[in-house]
Order: C-alpha cells, then sequence, then structure tokens
C-alpha cells in the first residue's frame, strides 16, 4: 500500500513514519510483546494538506513569526480547516482495506486507540511526548478516520506551537512548517496496571537505577498528570527495591463501557493503599528496561501496560532530561 504498512512490517523511518512508530517497528521486529496495529505514513498528511488547499494558508499563517499571545487563535483556525476538509478517498479506501487485514478477528467489543508520530518526535535532543492529541477507545472505522483528521490538526496545537517558540530560544530552529505528522493506529489495551519506566532515575540522574511510576487502570492518569501514582526505585542490573512510595490513586481511568473515550471512576480504597505492581512484574518490566536500553543503546522513557498477565511496552523513546555527558 502507498500510505500505510503494518507494524509487523514497517521500516524504521523517522522522515516518514516519524519517532514513535519507527521505533514501535523496531520494537516488534526484536520480538518485544506491542499491541498489533498499522502506521500512516506522512505522505497521508502531506497529501491531505495538498488537496484540501490548506497548505498555503498554512504557508502564509507563518510567513511571519508569531508570539505566544497568538497561538490559541491560530491553532483554533487551523483545526477548523482541518474538520472542514475531507481526507482523500484514496487514503480512506486504504485506511479500510488494510484495518480489515490487520485485525480479521473484528468483534463488538474490540477497540482502537489513535496516536500521533510526528517526524520530530522521541529525538535524543528533545520531545514532543504528549504535545499531541492521542485518542483511545475508538469503536468504528468513521471514528478512527476523524480522529486521524483531529490528531494531525493537533500539530498545531497551542502547547506544539509554545514549544516550538521554546526551542528556537535553545538554537532549534523548526517551524510549524517543518512538521509533518504519521499515524499509529492500534488495538486497545485494557489493562489492569500501567505505568511508565524510566531506564534511569530521573529524580537524581543516576543510570545505575530504574525509576517506574504505576497505577490501576489505563496510564492516562500519569501522563496527564490527574494522580499520584506509585513510584519505585529500583536498582539496575538486580531489580532490588531501593524505594517504593504508595501513591494516592484516587482515580482509575478506564474504556468508556457505553462508547468512545475513557472514563475516570473512583479507586477503591484498598487499592489506594495498595502497591499497583507485585514482585513478579517489577521483574518483567525492569528486564523489559534492559532489553529496550541495550536495544537503543540510550536511557529509555518507556509506556508500559500488563493486560491478563501480558506486559506490553506502548512506546520507546530517549529520555531528554539527562545530562549530555
Amino acid at each position: 500500500m502507498e500510505y500505510i504498512t503494518s507494524l509487523k512490517e514497517g521500516k524504521e523511518d523517522p522522515r516518514l513514519f516519524g519517532g514513535k512508530a519507527s521505533n514501535l517497528f523496531t520494537l516488534i521486529k526484536n520480538e518485544i510483546n506491542v499491541p498489533p496495529g498499522y502506521a500512516i505514513s506522512t505522505k497521508a498528511f502531506t497529501l491531505f494538506l495538498e488537496e484540501s488547499h490548506i497548505k498555503p494558508i498554512i504557508k502564509e499563517i507563518f510567513a511571519k513569526e508569531y508570539n505566544p499571545k497568538e497561538v490559541i487563535e491560530i491553532s483554533t483556525k487551523i483545526k477548523n480547516l482541518f474538520l472542514a476538509s475531507d481526507i482523500p478517498s484514496n487514503i480512506t479506501s486504504e485506511i479500510q482495506q488494510n484495518h480489515s487485514k490487520e485485525f480479521t478477528d473484528i468483534d463488538e467489543h474490540r477497540s482502537y486507540v489513535v496516536r500521533s508520530s510526528a517526524n520530530y518526535e522521541d529525538s535524543n535532543s528533545f520531545s514532543f511526548a504528549g504535545q499531541a492529541q492521542s485518542f483511545l477507545n475508538i469503536r468504528s472505522i468513521t471514528e478512527i478516520i476523524l480522529s486521524i483528521k483531529m490528531c494531525w490538526a493537533s500539530l498545531f496545537s497551542p502547547q506544539i506551537l509554545l514549544y516550538l517558540l521554546q526551542l528556537k530560544k535553545r538554537g532549534f530552529n523548526i517551524t510549524p512548517l517543518n512538521l509533518e505528522m504519521a499515524i499509529v493506529v492500534q488495538k486497545m489495551l485494557k489493562p489492569q496496571v500501567s505505568g511508565v519506566l524510566f531506564t534511569a532515575n530521573v529524580i537524581n540522574n543516576n543510570k545505575e537505577q530504574m525509576m517506574i511510576n504505576s497505577t490501576w487502570g489505563l496510564g492516562e492518569t500519569i501522563t496527564n498528570n490527574t494522580i499520584i501514582p506509585d513510584l519505585i526505585i529500583i536498582k539496575k542490573g538486580n531489580c532490588e527495591v531501593m524505594k517504593i512510595s504508595i501513591g494516592k490513586k484516587e482515580k482509575t481511568s478506564i474504556a468508556n463501557p457505553k462508547g468512545d473515550s475513557t472514563i475516570l471512576i473512583n479507586t477503591e480504597r484498598k487499592f489506594q493503599e495498595e502497591c499497583s505492581l507485585n514482585l513478579t512484574q517489577l521483574k518483567q518490566i525492569h528486564n523489559l528496561g534492559l532489553k529496550l536500553e541495550e536495544l537503543f543503546n540510550y536511557p529509555q522513557d518507556i509506556e508500559w501496560a500488563i493486560e491478563n498477565n501480558s506486559l506490553y511496552a506502548l512506546q520507546s523513546r530517549p529520555i531528554t532530561t539527562l545530562p549530555k555527558n
């Protein structure tokens, strides 16, 4: 297919598939457990901009420098342009064909996640992590296609426009016109536990330690700072537990049983007071961290989830906050 590849078959190419999808290709090739799915290349994004005639409007908007006070107005204007435009039929046709091929056992309980994979995402120098939108628990092809358009539009979100201004101050001259976005569509997990693993302790920059944040349900409560998660520090190499701090975990994110997206429910008191990971799970996460740090030859920031006792890697990217030495 011209615009889409299965995650099982993709070849690492950040320019064509962005950092997130390229890293997922690498994980799967190295037999890491990753939810199945497919990636839509930046070529689809480019064609959409051209055929919808949005490209010249965006060029005109960013022909001059913008300031922080303008970002909401600019972002809203671009988002409305995206929503008012149709994705070219050859792209939507490929999405429908590939979706049926990738998910042959489609049933009414299956849902999907649509995630951004920008061309500058997940580099060693800076990270767009969490800046663009992701859409969870999407149930139909129609909603997937709308979510793809919303994902593309979020490349011009106020957060990203402000982040580009910050990067410029640091000497990175990346303009919104340099940005392109690929998309990852995957099976939506319904995990019992999720979290983030840093293969170096980002609190004290100790590379001989790993740091884990974990919680019940979906990990978006951690990435969105909705809750205080469990914090666990372990020694790299032998998985010795050095510190456990039980977070409040007052809310749990789960797939909305009545429709798209997710909902927050109150966490039962006993689960608030209990660590969300046991020792066996800690060892599995530790071993995953060792493997991915060796694979990418750099300390990693890894999103993971455990569904029915199976550990999945959702993404892996370099830790960008470590001192360069």
